[in-house]
């Protein structure tokens, strides 16, 4: 069975587990209403997923793309739309609606020479889409989105919806009404009918909704539709169809005639009756009607708008494809932030030492997602923002990914007369009780034997972006720590790599590792950690060893700049501070912290010798003698960083890397060039591409040629700007003069 542990550990860059992740994440979405990820991060990974199909050529059983989501549960009686019911397709960025415009206009002005097209637009409502079919001005049925060419009928429930007529004035339409008339739009739960249901909700024990889709999902299909009545459900129509052709050419040549229909005959709507031919004029409508949104004045919940082509023959001329009409799309609003409380603000440490504070929330909903937890990051960003315990902060998700704050929402604050206590750093370390040492805004725990440290450095260097080692997740390396005593790489490859062979009193090292594990494990998810460690060895390549090994400030593009100036770890290890501070993006602070890491003095700048003798490198990469079987160190020697194991540099604990014994490619191998094109360039990319995933858009443009760095100075030549860029990269470009670009137009601009 499928897990959020398995969906948590999806790939972005394998077809089969982006399919598998992806495929669950609609069942989730549209079945059981409770979304494991953001309209924007599934919109996101779905385009990856199409992207990887087409590069296989293949398209496996389960994919998505072969299908929309459905929301078909089964409780109710199966219904065929007559006309296929399909969904919107998203954009995320004026630039890109401005295009659709644009190329959908020109297409129109050639199929019809001396015409101009006209747009509307109206909320993308964030509800759930219901087809009323009506049959001679009578509701015969109402049936739910579906997988688009069939889905339930909910007529009963429906009908106890008090804005949806159950009938229909005919003799308010000139001709009347043909037999067969469909009316859609989307059901939504108001405000207050939503905090009045998990008011209820909350006292009775259940599990309150996480936004007024869910809520309103699941109140249209409850199997008793007493129930659906009370929840206070109402309907925004938009859109009218019929199979008479004539009618629909007649009385409804356009959208803002459809409008006008519905509104004679009684149905509920927010739209304007406007067309637009001046797309400036339209932008302007649609960000005065953001703030509107944005000022919660609204009595419905929305994420965006609908931009559709106005008149009705042009759409028919468009047509549609096999998932989205090609005269419509929606234009997707960033997040906004939400008031929630700090109850109270806790300390993590991470791999590096670092003691991060996080502000423990009052769940809240961004987005469709519950958000509990917030990182603070450190005291200068806690002080920038005012944050206090006990206060009202505005949180948001930035990139629709991570929680983060904002600042204080001074009105509720005062208008509750709340009390706060500051944020108060802690002396000693969360995790070994070590006493902190200051740097900078940061504190830092400097006992590399913290379980904590230990434990994050173990599941970084397991993780994708390094040796990629399947089946040990964070609850795994815990009990390897607690159980095995392994606390470093080393350990890790000595006990389930060097020492697979042996076997003390018969008793091999696999058998003896499952007997110590305990319960909870089996011989085959053992054997799969040996194996798995086994394999890691020969994928693991260079830049990924040396974004892995834990070194404050060198992450995975660091690590691949180390890697191709010095072309090997052995060369990276003899680097003197000239040497390393010769490579680009390295300064000062990163080479110490590297010099540190393998065992040199920090204080070059100062004029003190910073190398090691031949006999203190060959002691240095030695490695250990095997401890006795069954002996376990104590607790106070883990712990206390005055032990004698602790004045061994921090590459003791990678020492495996050097023996050959174990087969680590140390050596840097370049990757396959894609190209030229972008010989001699230096860029980085913000916000998220449209084609590709977060680190693939960094290896296609070095493939390309160019030379990717990780901040933005007067070296970068481009910018590139993908969807939600960082803003702190764009202000520092303009600042420097840096040329700006989006991520279409440079690789138009450079034929990639």
């Amino acid at each position: 069975m499928y897990t959020i542990d398995d969906f948590s550990r999806r790939n972005p860059d394998d077809q089969r587990s982006l399919t598998e992740a992806l495929a669950w994440a609609s069942y989730k979405y549209y079945v059981e209403n409770d979304p494991p990820m953001s309209d924007f991060e599934f919109d996101m990974e779905y385009k990856r997923l199409q992207e990887l199909e087409r590069a296989s050529g293949t398209v496996l059983p389960n994919s998505p793309t072969l299908r929309v989501g459905s929301d078909i549960q089964g409780s109710f009686k199966k219904a065929r739309h007559v006309i296929p019911m399909q969904s919107i397709e998203n954009v995320y960025s004026d630039e890109e609606l401005r295009e659709w415009i644009a190329s959908t206009s020109a297409k129109i002005a050639e199929a019809f020479p001396g015409e101009k097209a006209s747009f509307t637009f109206e909320p993308k409502y964030d509800g759930v889409s219901i087809s009323l079919v009506y049959r001679d001005g009578a509701l015969e049925d109402a049936v739910t989105r579906g997988n688009q060419v069939e889905g339930e009928s909910v007529i009963e429930n429906v009908r106890t919806i008090r804005n949806i007529p159950l009938s229909l004035d005919v003799s308010s339409v000139p001709g009347g009404l043909p037999s067969y008339f469909e009316v859609r739009g989307e059901i939504l739960m108001p405000q207050g009918a939503f905090e009045r249901l998990n008011a209820e909700r909350t006292a009775a024990g259940e599990r309150p909704f996480a936004n007024k889709r869910n809520a309103a999902s699941g109140s249209l299909k409850q199997l008793d539709p007493k129930v659906t009545a009370r929840r206070g459900l109402m309907l925004n129509a938009f859109a009218a169809y019929s199979t008479d052709a004539d009618f629909q050419r007649r009385a409804m040549p356009s959208q803002t005639a459809t409008l006008a229909l519905l509104d004679r005959l009684g149905f509920s709507r927010y739209a304007e009756d406007r067309a637009f031919t001046d797309i400036g004029e339209l932008s302007r409508e649609i960000d005065d009607f953001n703030a509107l949104r944005e000022s919660h004045r609204l009595p419905y919940d929305c994420d965006g708008v609908v931009v559709k082509v106005n008149e009705r023959r042009y759409q028919e001329y468009l047509g549609l494809n096999t998932t989205f009409p090609n005269w419509c799309k929606a234009r997707k609003f960033p997040q906004e932030a939400q008031s929630t409380k700090i109850k109270d603000v806790i300390f993590q440490v991470g791999m590096t030492g670092h003691v991060t504070p996080v502000a423990d929330l009052e769940p809240t909903a961004i987005g469709g997602v519950i958000v509990s937890r917030a990182t603070l990051n450190n005291e200068a960003y806690i002080r920038e923002r005012g944050v206090s315990i006990g206060a009202y902060v505005f949180v948001q998700r930035a990139g629709e990914v991570i929680p983060q704050v904002t600042g204080p929402d001074a009105i509720r604050n005062d208008a509750e007369s709340v009390e706060t206590r500051p944020v108060v750093f802690p002396e000693r370390c969360p995790s070994c009780a070590t006493p902190l040492e200051r740097k900078g805004e940061y504190y830092v725990c400097p006992n590399r034997r913290c379980r904590e440290q230990a434990i994050q450095r173990l599941e970084y260097w397991c993780g994708k972006d390094c040796a990629d080692v399947k089946g040990i997740g964070p609850n795994i390396i815990a009990d390897l720590f607690d159980k095995l005593e392994i606390a470093t790489v080393d350990d890790l490859y000595r006990h389930f790599v060097r020492d697979d062979t042996v076997k003390i009193l018969e008793e091999s090292q696999r058998e003896k590792t499952l007997r110590i594990l305990g319960e909870g494990y089996g011989e085959k998810s053992v054997n799969a950690i040996f194996d798995s460690l086994r394999g890691s060895i020969a994928s693991l390549t260079l830049d990924r060893m040396i974004g892995g090994l834990g070194i404050d400030g060198v992450g995975k593009i660091t690590g691949r700049d180390l890697a191709r100036h010095f072309g090997s770890l052995e060369r990276l290890r003899d680097a003197s501070f000239e040497d390393l501070t010769a490579v680009e993006n390295i300064g000062d602070v990163t080479a110490d912290n590297i010099l540190e890491f393998f065992g040199k003095s920090a204080k070059v700048s100062e004029g003190v010798d910073n190398t090691l003798g031949d006999a203190d490198l060959g002691g240095l990469f030695a490695l250990p003698a095997p401890q006795a079987t069954d002996s376990k160190e104590s607790d106070a020697t883990k712990a206390d960083p005055s032990r004698e194991n602790e004045e061994a540099p921090p590459v003791a604990d990678y020492s495996c890397l050097f023996d050959p014994a174990y087969g680590f490619r140390t050596e840097y191998v370049e990757k396959e060039r894609l190209g030229n094109a972008l010989d001699g360039l230096t860029v980085i990319f913000t916000g998220t591409s449209e084609s590709f995933g977060r680190d693939a858009i960094k290896d296609f443009l070095t493939g390309h040629g160019a030379k990717y760095v990780g901040s933005v100075s007067s070296k970068v030549d481009y910018v590139i700007v993908g969807e939600k860029p960082g803003k702190n990269k764009l202000d520092k470009a303009a600042a420097l003069g840096v040329t700006v670009i989006g991520e279409r137009e440079f690789r138009e601009k450079f034929g990639i």
